[in-house]
Order: C-alpha cells, then structure tokens, then sequence
C-alpha cells in the first residue's frame, strides 16, 4: 500500500462532498484520515471557497471545487 499525496486526499475529499451529503466526521471515516487531518483539509478548501459548509454541517463543493475535481480527475488518468 503506498501513502496518498495531498492531492490525492484531496481530489478524493472533493468528489465525495460533490456527490454526497458528508459530515466531517463521515468524511474523516471514509478517507481514512484522522479527524484533526480531515479538519485541516476541508479548513484549507474552504478558505479557498473551493467548499462551503451548510447549516446543518454539511459540505458540498462549490463551482471552483466542481472544477477544480474535474481537473484533478484528469491528472489522475495520466
């Protein structure tokens, strides 16, 4: 098994909240990450507007993020 780098993470990261309704916690569970890692990352996505939280705890993708994925999705099938 080989350690993901942080743009892995966080392509993985924004296709789940682009598809999902995901709370960190969930989010932390299913990345495998612990939850300070999982705070770290979705703090730097938001502070980048790439992902917003809704009311209710919720984290969803904005545009950018949406693009963002995209793109990230193609370097992958490099």
């Amino acid at each position: 098994m080989t350690r993901r780098d942080k743009l892995d993470i966080m392509r993985e990261l924004l296709s789940l909240c682009r598809n999902k309704d995901m709370k960190k916690t969930r989010i932390a569970y299913v990345l495998n990450l612990n939850f300070q890692k999982a705070s770290e990352y979705l703090d730097w996505l938001i502070s980048h507007d790439l992902v917003h939280e809704e009311k209710n705890g919720i984290f969803k993708t904005t545009p950018a993020g949406d693009a963002l994925q995209a793109n990230l999705e193609g370097l992958n099938d490099v």
